[in-house]
């Protein structure tokens, strides 16, 4: 009985022993896969850490390399050529580009100011006229067809002229277009089917990619003699919302046809 009891004792030391072991080597490797895992999250965070400067160096290398096709286009905006609406002499030493919008009202005001520095430089300066039809803008589309479908009959200004008064009046629309068609002896058959066909939609849209290409965001977008001017420039200097003097279209015809002439000698 001594014998076994002792036995016993020594069986009880030996589970405990074991058991505590075996508590021990599960601590160590517990401790040591906690261990792994703080090396491998720090890692990880690196890593995004890393993808995400690429992602934000990939994004503004792409815009950097868009603004500088912007300015390359700005440089080569398409001259003035037998294909555009012109007024003016098409070889004059000046050319202004006007992407318009029938609908926008600040086009609206911008024409009467093209149309004093047509008669102030008369075959100093040569004039032309595209679309830029805003999308926010109701009426901007149909009005560019309107004028299209007038220019087949060689009436693109006197519609244009009908459709700054319909912009100033309110009442642009397709009703008002046939109506100065009539006004202006067009064949109504003819401009009405045009019209109702969206006959001229995709060359508007073409001059619309174009001036976006060029850079214009808004309308009238403007460039004499390749230069930006945006905005319904006054044709007298003025003063912008700072007090600053800001040259208008006189002056900035005048400063390109001095260029011109300097050019010569």
């Amino acid at each position: 009985m001594l014998y076994d009891k002792k036995n016993t004792n020594n069986i009880i030391k030996i589970i405990i022993f074991v058991f505590i072991i075996i508590i021990a080597v599960g601590l160590i490797l517990f401790m040591d896969n906690n261990q792994k895992k703080a090396a491998i999250i720090p890692a990880e965070e690196v890593k995004n850490e890393q993808v995400n400067n690429e992602i934000e160096k990939l994004k503004q290398d792409n815009e950097n390399a868009i603004n500088n096709i912007q300015k390359e286009a700005l440089l080569s905006v398409r001259p003035i050529d037998e294909t555009d609406y012109f007024r003016g002499n098409i070889d004059a030493p000046v050319q202004v580009i006007v992407y318009n919008d029938f609908d926008c009202p600040f086009c609206a005001d911008f024409y009467a100011t093209v149309n004093e520095v047509i008669e102030y430089f008369k075959d100093d300066v040569v004039v032309a006229s595209r679309y830029y039809p805003m999308r926010t803008h109701t009426n901007a589309l149909s009005a560019a067809l309107a004028s299209e479908c007038a220019a087949e009959q060689d009436k693109f200004w006197e519609m244009g002229d009908k459709l700054f008064m319909a912009n100033k009046s309110g009442d642009l629309g397709i009703e008002q277009y046939k109506k100065d068609a009539e006004e202006l002896s067009l064949n109504l058959v003819q401009f009405n089917e045009c019209l109702d066909t969206e006959k001229y939609k995709g060359k508007i849209q073409e001059q619309l990619t174009e001036g976006q290409i060029f850079g214009i965001t808004g309308t009238p977008g403007n460039f004499i003699n390749g230069i930006r001017a945006p905005g319904a420039v006054p044709f007298a200097d003025y003063k912008d919302s700072r007090g600053e003097t800001q040259l208008g279209m006189k002056s900035l015809v005048e400063r390109q046809f001095v260029k011109f002439l300097d050019s010569k000698f």
